[in-house]
């Protein structure tokens, strides 16, 4: 079982940097140009999932395993394989992002764009090589810094009530959405953060049970209220100092922190571009190992060097990062693929209905094909598919492959399969196997 060290204000400050990363901060500015305070939707379904965590944290931290830990013990290595192949899927999503954001800050320099990317790309992969656990809190000390930032912009604007004011704002705002993608995007962001490993592994290593579930609720109740940061001070200050007129939306936070230090001081624009590049860095190269890690325990993934491993992730986000879909739109996206491909075995999973081996890999590849299927068709033939489309397609199909392997026997066979099963993952049992290799994701996120 893993060491249980973390106190509560552990918990919560690890929960709320891999939270708000540098694609939450930047994403969020970006939208906000267009959406107003909708842009938020994204940091509020951070905070309910990790509400939802929170209850779900003392069973958790009861068995030390994650929910794909578990997978992995009901159905075997094949489908553990399969879900790092699936993680693959969703890290990609948040190093774009981190590629993105990082390129468009060198990009504000007068760098081109084309040798941004490259050079990020570079960056990223060599450092990647190096221990930078120590830097860290470096990482999370940038992004209170940006933070502490966006606030003085709407003191500076005098605009500090519109803050106060979002939670009613963004109720109003969000009205006018779709209610199919605001369906999803919450679905989608409150599964990843309930289901992610990189999520798990910190109410797991919590000292206590209650130290967990106390710990995801103060990170639910921070992770709320500086979701509101970004687009507060992006609605506040976009008339005065003219953000609209950017090249790139990306760099609307950027741009922004620099014009509230003073338009003429050219140092305050160096450290606000450092800052947020070296947080972005930070975020790339963790997610980077995790995606190198992932990528080692597939099927004769260790026969290749490691260089290899990373460079296959970075050229697979960078192609996601050119695309020139927003940066949360990117995430949620790649977000919903992962979901239709695991979805349905996750449900099937909490109503406890068990089904063959060969089913559940059946049907977690039946459910990624269809949705990598919807989204490449969306972007390389720029056709124009409902939002839904993917989940209505993918997981009735995946959820018929999966349950035609239950014939009677099966289904006669399940309570004594299941018990078997089940016991490892009971609250009471406090031998439970230590966590598997997924749980080692990292401690970073979009």
């Amino acid at each position: 079982m893993a060491d249980r060290t973390l106190s509560v204000w552990h918990v919560a400050s690890l929960l709320v940097s891999t939270s708000c990363g540098i694609g939450f901060l930047l994403g969020t500015g970006e939208l906000a140009l267009h959406r107003g305070m909708a842009a938020s939707l994204y940091a509020v379904a951070t905070a309910a999932g990790l509400l939802v965590l929170a209850f779900a944290a003392p069973r958790f931290w009861k068995t030390g395993q994650s929910i794909w830990a578990y997978f992995g013990m009901l159905y075997g290595p094949t489908v553990s394989h399969q879900i790092a192949l699936l993680s693959l899927i969703w890290m990609t999503g948040v190093l774009s992002a981190q590629i993105r954001g990082a390129s468009s800050m060198l990009a504000l320099s007068g760098m081109p764009h084309t040798a941004s990317i490259v050079t990020i790309d570079c960056l990223v992969i060599g450092l990647s090589f190096m221990r930078l656990s120590w830097l860290s809190g470096l990482f999370a000390f940038c992004m209170c810094g940006c933070s502490v930032l966006l606030a003085y912009v709407l003191i500076r604007t005098h605009s500090l009530t519109a803050w106060l004011h979002a939670p009613a704002s963004f109720v109003e705002s969000i009205r006018a959405q779709p209610e199919v993608h605001v369906g999803l995007t919450l679905l989608s962001v409150v599964a990843m953060v309930v289901c992610g490993a990189d999520y798990q592994q910190f109410p797991i290593d919590a000292r206590t049970p209650t130290g967990a579930r106390i710990g995801c609720l103060i990170a639910a109740v921070i992770v709320f209220a500086v979701g509101f940061l970004p687009a507060s001070a992006v609605i506040a200050s976009a008339g005065l100092w003219h953000l609209g007129t950017l090249p790139d939306p990306v760099q609307v936070v950027p741009r922004l922190l620099v014009l509230s230090l003073g338009t003429s001081s050219c140092i305050a624009a160096v450290a606000v571009v450092l800052i947020l590049l070296t947080t972005a860095l930070g975020s790339a190269c963790s997610i980077l190992r995790a995606m190198t890690d992932a990528t080692a325990t597939l099927p004769y993934g260790s026969r290749f060097p490691s260089g290899i491993h990373r460079t296959l992730p970075i050229c697979a986000a960078t192609l996601v990062a050119v695309h020139g879909q927003s940066m949360i739109g990117t995430m949620v996206t790649l977000n919903i693929v992962y979901l239709a491909a695991a979805g349905p075995l996750l449900g099937l999973s909490l109503f406890r209905l068990q089904v063959s081996d060969k089913a559940a890999r059946h049907s977690m590849l039946t459910g990624l094909i269809i949705a990598s299927t919807c989204l490449l068709i969306e972007w390389t033939l720029a056709v124009h598919m409902p939002e839904s489309i993917t989940l209505a397609i993918a997981w009735p199909c995946a959820l018929i492959v999966a349950l035609r392997s239950r014939t009677p026997s099966n289904a006669s066979n399940d309570s004594g399969i299941e018990s078997s099963c089940w016991i490892n993952m009971h609250p009471d049992n406090h031998s439970a196997a230590s966590p598997s290799s997924d749980s080692n994701v990292v401690r970073s996120s979009g």
